[in-house]
This record gives C-alpha cells, structure tokens and sequence, in this order.
C-alpha cells in the first residue's frame, strides 16, 4: 500500500470523527435552545431583567372600597398594563402623588392606574376620602400588601396585561420619576420577549437542518462517547 493511499485513509477518518464531533455539538446546541425556549415561552419563574424586577404570576386583587363595598380587580390577559400604587393615609411622601394623580398626571400611556392601600383596620378611612380625587380607583386591602410585598409606601408594581407578571416595582416620590421608572420596565419587557422569540426561533432552525441530514434524537452520532470501538 502506498504512502499517498495510507495518508487518505488516516484524513478520510479523521474527517468522519470531526464530522461526528461537530454534529453532536450542533444537536446539543439546538437541544438547548429548544429548553431555553421552552422555559422562557412558560407560565414559570422567569430569570428577572438587569433592573432588579421580578416577574411572577400576580393573581387578582380582592378588597374593598372607600364606600365599604366588596371589589375585585381582575389583572388577567386582554386587560391592559396595571400600575398599582400602594399609598397610606398616614403616609406624609404620598400627599403630593394623590393630588397629582386627581390631575391625571400619574396614568402612562396605555396604563391604568390603581391605588391600594391597606385594609380599614389599618387605614382612616375618612382621610382616604379627603385624598382620593375624583375619578380615582381605589381598593382597601391589606391582602394585597402583603402578597406583592410592599416594603414601604409609597412603592408601585407594573403588571403586565398580557402575560398577568410582574413587569416591574420600585419606589418614586413624583409621577415624573414614575414614568421614567415604567417606561424603562416597559422597554425590558419588550426585550426579554424578543429574546425569547429569538431563541425559539434558532432552535427550530437548528432541528429542521438536523432533521433533513437524517440526524434525530437518539441517533448515534449524536452521542459518540457511548459508541463501541
């Protein structure tokens, strides 16, 4: 056998190992996109943006209100996006947010507002009917506070209307910080949701090209540690 005939065996076997070696990263690749997908298109604990809010499923806020009437606020999907301001009627920073909001300077665009406050064993009631301005929504509960974990007030949660999370919390003492606060949420959302419409849509990609070179799952040269020499 000659030299040149020895040296195209030896290339032609290393060229099927590599073969096989860059097949089985490919469908370990996809295999994980496809989970990363996976998880962040579900209704699960997602990983929290770079600003520090949480995103969790938010149920309905059940209360009552100034009038003494039994309220439920639904937050589910097709509804729009839900800032919820936790204010106090003993709570001297939240004066000038009432007063601003009676002036409709604290609703975001495409946002309404709703204020909770606790329930009234905790609250006066009167003095919360001399700060409500008209038209304001308005529940008492003290549920509330405590299944969003309001550490102080005044504090504020933005709920997403269509995924029913938690797009964002933080504290403010003005509308206008507020807005700068929501708008930044908003802009998270938007990209976390590309993100995962991105990964989806790689993984898929990556599937088909497998699929279509006869490669599936448990096909052996996606796993060639286990093969028999």
């Amino acid at each position: 056998m000659s030299l040149t005939t020895v040296t195209l065996i030896v290339e032609t076997a290393v060229l099927a190992v590599v073969v096989l070696f860059l097949v089985a990263v490919l469908r370990s690749h996809a295999e994980i996109l496809r989970r990363l997908g996976a998880l962040e298109g579900s209704g699960g604990e997602r990983i929290p943006p770079s600003s520090a809010f949480s995103a969790s499923e938010v149920q309905d806020i059940v209360g009552e209100t100034l009038d003494g009437d039994a309220a439920k606020i639904a937050l589910g999907p097709g509804l729009p996006n839900t800032l919820l301001a936790f204010l106090s009627s003993g709570c001297a920073s939240c004066v000038p947010l009432w007063s601003s909001l009676g002036g409709g300077a604290g609703a975001p665009a495409n946002t309404r507002v709703l204020v909770v406050t606790k329930g009234p064993e905790a609250e006066s009631v009167t003095r919360l009917r001399e700060l409500a301005p008209a038209g304001a929504e308005v529940v008492m509960s003290t549920e509330a506070w405590q299944a969003f974990s309001v550490p102080s007030t005044p504090h504020f949660v933005l709920v997403d209307g269509q995924s029913r999370e938690i797009a964002g919390r933080g504290a403010a003492t003005s509308w206008e910080q507020l807005l700068t606060l929501v708008n930044q949420a908003t802009a998270d959302s938007a990209h976390h949701s590309r993100a995962a419409q991105d990964s989806s849509a790689r993984a898929r990609r990556a599937e088909e090209a497998l699929a279509a070179a006869g490669i599936t799952s448990g096909h052996p040269s996606l796993y060639p540690s286990h093969t028999q020499p």
